[in-house]
């Protein structure tokens, strides 16, 4: 009988052990997510809203294009073993 009640104590504690981690992931995660959808929010109020409060662009100078970057890459090239060596022998004493 004491050997069953203190297996189940042990079962109810891992029970709360993975209940209280899988709480503080889920948590965190929220807490994460509100943090940036706060600094989103915040963001959206510093731009002014309607025309009159944007600064005004010169209308005679053209945007400028973006350069699209390209970049190269090359595979690794690695030596292919025609021949394998001799296997080693291992043995094992007592």
């Amino acid at each position: 009988m004491y050997l069953l009640a203190t297996t189940l104590l042990g079962g109810l504690y891992l029970v709360i052990l993975f209940g209280m981690c899988l709480g503080g992931v889920v948590g965190v995660k929220a807490l994460n997510r509100e943090m940036r959808r706060r600094e989103k929010d915040a963001k959206q109020d510093k731009e002014p809203e309607n025309e009159a409060e944007r600064p005004a662009e010169k209308k005679g100078e053209p945007k400028q294009k973006t350069q699209k970057i390209y970049y190269i890459v090359e595979k690794k090239r690695t030596k292919s073993k025609s021949s394998y060596g001799e296997p080693k022998e291992i043995k094992f004493e007592k």
